[in-house]
């Protein structure tokens, strides 16, 4: 007798359903959502792509890069720090990415807003740093 398992989750599904449950107003491209997150008096763009059960979340800082080099430097130097996730330029900003996998129907929303949560914490956290930074200045840790 063989064993059979469920399809993972869809992250679109999943994802539509939390962000709606929790009145986050967002725009949705096929399997790309876009939305303003807000924590610790700070604002960013956050962008979700889900490919079936996986959500790549991407929160987007706002400072525009302007000394590269600096840049990934700070970028290294956060990455030894978070345990989920990493920091990198992309089109002149800084971003850090998180990942949800989607195994099961129902832990799925779940694991997405763990997934939301430790992307706003790190980027909350570190967002001086990254203004700093997209400067050419560095603050110590």
């Amino acid at each position: 007798m063989g064993l059979t398992f469920d399809a993972p989750p869809d992250g679109g599904t999943e994802l539509a359903a939390l962000l709606e449950r929790s009145g986050v107003d967002f725009q949705r491209e096929g399997e790309r959502f876009r939305f303003l997150f807000t924590s610790r008096g700070c604002k960013w763009q956050t962008v979700c792509d889900c490919r079936e059960g996986l959500v790549l979340v991407y929160g987007i800082h706002p400072a525009q890069v302007t000394h590269t080099e600096e840049s990934l430097a700070l970028c290294s130097r956060l990455n030894r720090r978070v345990v989920q996730g990493s920091f990198f330029l992309q089109e002149g900003r800084f971003v850090f990415r998180t990942s949800a996998e989607l195994t099961e129907r129902w832990e799925a929303q779940a694991r997405i807003a763990r997934a939301l949560e430790y992307n706003a914490a790190a980027l909350s956290s570190y967002w001086e740093r990254l203004a700093a930074g997209a400067q050419g200045l560095t603050l110590s840790f």
